[in-house]
């Protein structure tokens, strides 16, 4: 996987592993330890894995680093060689490897390829909206008298967090399809 040295700020990589039949219970350790070897890395924000879906043996394993430099700290440590190496007897063939570095980390179980940036501004319009009118409806009685820095501040955190755990997750299985 190419990492473009211009990318600034938060980058996302989805790695879809295809695991041999009877071998998971070995994958589903390894992937703990591998997501406990990156989380010593400075920059990493964390993991989400995709569990297979009727019967079938296929991973998507979601990882965040804040830089592109800790990205590739971690990209080319020895730990994750020889971990990738500890992984070869139980992957059916080659991960694949897709970096996304804005919207596109919402959409990433949508499809192998992102779908057209108006696409993900529409939907992430139809997300933000009602997330925005929820949440002003649920705080601004609970925060009058707040400085509006702080109101504005609680409100983004409350939306982005019901946007990346709730809104976003269901509107691109809602609208698969079309994406």
């Amino acid at each position: 996987m190419e990492v473009p040295t211009n990318e600034t700020g938060p980058l996302t990589v989805i790695v879809t592993w295809r695991v041999l039949k009877g071998r998971e219970r070995e994958f589903e350790a390894w992937r703990h330890e591998i997501g406990d070897a990156a989380l010593e890395f400075p920059g990493h924000m964390g993991v989400n894995v995709i569990l297979p879906s009727g019967g079938g043996g296929e991973y998507v394993v979601i990882f965040r680093f804040d830089t592109y430099e800790h990205l590739r700290a971690w990209q080319e440590s020895d730990i994750r060689r020889e971990l990738l190496k500890k992984a070869e007897p139980f992957r059916e063939k080659e991960p694949s490897y897709r970096l996304e570095s804005g919207l596109e980390y919402w959409f990433a179980p949508a499809g192998p390829v992102s779908p057209p940036r108006w696409k993900m501004a529409l939907v992430t319009i139809l997300g933000v909206w009602p997330a925005g009118m929820l949440v002003a409806w649920l705080l601004n009685p609970l925060l009058t008298g707040v400085p509006s820095a702080l109101k504005a501040l609680l409100s983004s955190c409350c939306i982005v967090i019901l946007l990346t755990w709730v809104i976003m997750p269901t509107l691109v299985k809602m609208l698969r399809r079309w994406l």
